[in-house]
């Protein structure tokens, strides 16, 4: 069904999907049961406007966002839900291997040993070794390079590490007082039944 994403495609007059509810009702988060039918009808004007068509762009996102610009005779928008749900639909992931990926390493890098890795080591673990995969290197192969040498030997790269903890137990404390202060306020308030004497 998803071939009509394609414009040549999408304005052939033998095009697979003639209906494009029967697309749209698998995504209902994308249009509302109210809209189908007028989506159906943009669907078919989309054949009778074919002609006027044929400048715009053969990239599917190109396509599908000019067609937005489309004005009929009153100078109003011509469509106005097709664009969006075609916009929509190729801005779907069409795969979550990227996500599956990362929760594979994040399994290899907090295992039962080192089940009590803070999130934030984790994350700049994850970052590294993404960093060092995108140089087409290992761990063992891979060489820093002279200024990240010279942050490490100048102790700047352990100087931002403390600040940043710092920072976080000065919120910590910060937080840990104003609820505090919130529970005192509310001891401070006379009790009901003084006022209701």
């Amino acid at each position: 069904m998803l071939k009509v994403l394609e414009p040549k495609e999408a304005l052939s007059p033998q095009r697979s999907l003639q209906s494009i509810i029967k697309l749209a009702v698998k995504f209902p988060t994308l249009v509302r049961e109210e809209d189908l039918d007028d989506l159906q009808d943009e669907w078919k004007n989309l054949l009778h406007f074919k002609e006027s068509l044929k400048n715009m762009s053969d990239s599917a996102i190109s396509f599908w966002h000019e067609l937005r610009a489309v004005k009929d005779g009153n100078n109003s928008q011509k469509f106005k839900l097709l664009p969006d749900f075609m916009c929509s639909l190729l801005a779907l992931p069409h795969s979550s291997a990227c996500v599956e990926r990362i929760f594979s390493q994040l399994n290899i890098i907090k295992t039962k040993r080192t089940n009590k890795l803070h999130v934030s080591t984790v994350a700049n673990r994850l970052l590294a070794k993404q960093a060092i995969a995108r140089q087409g290197a290992t761990c063992c192969q891979w060489e820093p390079s002279a200024s990240l040498i010279r942050n490490v030997v100048d102790g700047q790269c352990h100087k931002r590490y403390l600040a940043r903890e710092a920072a976080r137990k000065q919120k910590e404390v910060t937080t840990m007082y104003s609820d505090d202060a919130d529970l005192s306020s509310e001891e401070e308030e006379e009790p009901l039944h003084v006022f209701l004497q």
